[in-house]
């Protein structure tokens, strides 16, 4: 069997692998079950994915525009704009025969499936085998891909169209033609469509060029062709919805951002692969930038490792996007194929002990990351079961939902999922940080809309609302004057509203509360306004 077979099957077989696992992972750790709210933009992506796949299966013929505007009325958590539209294709195609939050947690264990596949198949180019099997399932193992597993998020199809893209250069690199750079232009304009940070792609042409000294191939028209796709599609893209996505950006000046951010990843790097993995990575990087200088055959593919790397880190450090250990992903291939070249290095040392060495990394690198996330948010699906009416009437029903972000999402979220009829929707879902404040996407300039009970109360008739959810469960340091406001109002007007049921709901593992529903007892006015 020659090599390049052998490794073609491999691939295979980690693919498989890693899906069961992944599986598995979310049906034992409470993601199957879970609402979605274990993060504050996943109910976004899982209703603009929703939104998607019904524009595709009733939408035809009608104006894209009208019937997202249509949609983000009735369930306000439709996010296109605030993040490009790559994600939402591939999903609403997925959830075309089965609409479900399920079948989006399938797809989250393909692609991450796909990307320890892939992971190890660059790897397996620059080290022994079984190095290259830890490298793939690490990506698969570790608490920060775990995590990510469990949510409905855009991050893992971005690096995994990224690792294609760098692939797809590496292949430009050794054998230049206009089809290979073609597909790294698409590869890279599919990354960045689907989340901004795959902008790092960018800094992969002139880096690896300079790192492997081709500087032969500036003159050919084909390496400037590479910036074309992403000019001509990813461009307008980022230049319609830049006003958008600039309310997500933390308004500091980089000097005091880039410090920040420089501190906090060095402190969270070790935090997410170990120490052990993240000396390894050092060391392994300085191989791949040491052997991306030679005239090696997997310089090319060393340079593109290094580089994509590179490209990383420039977006966490000089996009002031916030900080938080997810957006380390994009690294992991590039760091665990290094820390695992570095490793197999070593262990070649130890000749008849060199798969013991590779256990022992391998151990140790598990050990270190042994806390395996949980996703535990339940009882607002509940809630919104035992609100839903029977809908043989064709009546609307509108409801109010006052939380923060992760509660309303989840409400919303578990309202779209379980409407028998989103276009037209017989639900419309209003949300109380926009309806009773306003605020930023990030919550800053928070101001309270009502200062009086008859104004709130008066709103809630004029949006003809019949069912209002109140979250208690979150921490009183958390809650919005708007939120206990309307609390308030809701125990002052006994003969307008009841208390329906308090529903019990777990937020995250170990904390809880309640969710109070209300529902109308009187008619709104006649003269309300929609």
């Amino acid at each position: 069997m020659t090599q390049n077979l052998l490794r073609r099957r491999s691939t295979w077989i980690v693919l498989l692998i890693s899906l069961v696992l992944n599986l598995g992972f979310i049906a034992t750790r409470g993601g199957w079950t879970s609402d979605l709210g274990g993060d504050p933009d996943e109910a976004a992506h899982a209703v603009t994915s929703l939104m998607v796949r019904d524009y595709l299966a009733e939408g035809w013929g009608k104006s894209p525009l009208a019937f997202a505007n249509q949609y983000y009325a009735d369930f306000p958590k439709v996010a296109l704009g605030h993040y490009p539209p790559g994600f939402y294709l591939v999903a609403g195609l997925w959830l075309l025969p089965w609409a479900s939050v399920q079948s989006l947690l399938i797809l989250q264990s393909l692609l991450a499936a796909g990307l320890a596949a892939l992971t190890y198949r660059v790897a397996s180019k620059l080290m022994s085998m079984p190095a290259a099997f830890i490298a793939g399932f690490l990506i698969s193992l570790l608490p920060v891909c775990l995590k990510q597993n469990q949510l409905i998020m855009s991050d893992t199809l971005m690096v995994l169209l990224s690792v294609l893209a760098a692939v797809s250069w590496k292949d430009y690199l050794n054998r230049p033609s206009l089809r290979r750079v073609a597909g790294f232009g698409l590869l890279a304009t599919a990354a960045i469509l689907t989340k901004g940070s795959a902008m790092a792609l960018c800094v992969i042409p002139p880096l690896t060029t300079m790192l492997c000294g081709r500087w032969s191939l500036l003159k050919k028209m084909s390496w400037w062709f590479s910036a074309v796709p992403v000019a001509l599609v990813a461009g307008p893209w980022m230049l319609y919805s830049s006003k958008i996505t600039a309310e997500g950006m933390i308004h500091v000046p980089l000097r005091e951002f880039v410090p920040a951010a420089l501190a906090f990843y060095a402190h969270e790097l070790p935090r997410t692969i170990g120490i052990l993995l993240t000396v390894l990575a050092v060391a392994g990087i300085a191989l791949l930038l040491k052997t991306s200088r030679s005239h090696r055959r997997d310089s090319a593919l060393s340079a593109a490792v290094v580089c994509m790397l590179a490209g990383t880190g420039l977006i966490i450090l000089l996009i002031p996007a916030g900080l938080e250990s997810r957006y380390l992903l994009p690294a992991l291939p590039a760091l665990l194929v290094g820390a695992m070249l570095a490793a197999d290095r070593v262990c070649q040392r130890l000749r008849p002990y060199r798969a013991v060495g590779l256990a022992a990394i391998l151990t140790v690198g598990i050990g270190e990351n042994a806390k395996i996330p949980s996703k535990e948010v339940h009882g607002f699906g509940s809630a919104v079961t035992k609100s839903l009416p029977n809908y043989a009437n064709n009546q609307t029903t509108r409801w109010l939902v006052a939380s923060d972000p992760r509660g309303e999402g989840a409400v919303i979220a578990a309202a779209a999922f379980g409407c028998p009829q989103r276009a037209p929707s017989l639900l419309r879902v209003y949300r109380g940080s926009k309806e009773l404040a306003s605020s930023d996407w990030l919550g800053r300039g928070y101001q309270s809309t009502f200062a009086s009970t008859a104004q709130l109360l008066e709103k809630l008739d004029k949006l003809q609302i019949t069912r209002v959810f109140v979250d208690l469960s979150v921490p009183p340091e958390r809650q919005q004057p708007h939120e206990r406001h309307l609390l308030s109002a809701m125990q002052s007007a006994e003969g307008r509203w009841r208390l329906d049921f308090e529903q019990p709901v777990t937020r995250r593992p170990g904390e809880t509360g309640v969710l109070h529903v209300y529902q109308r007892t009187l008619p709104a006015p006649t003269n309300a306004q929609n």
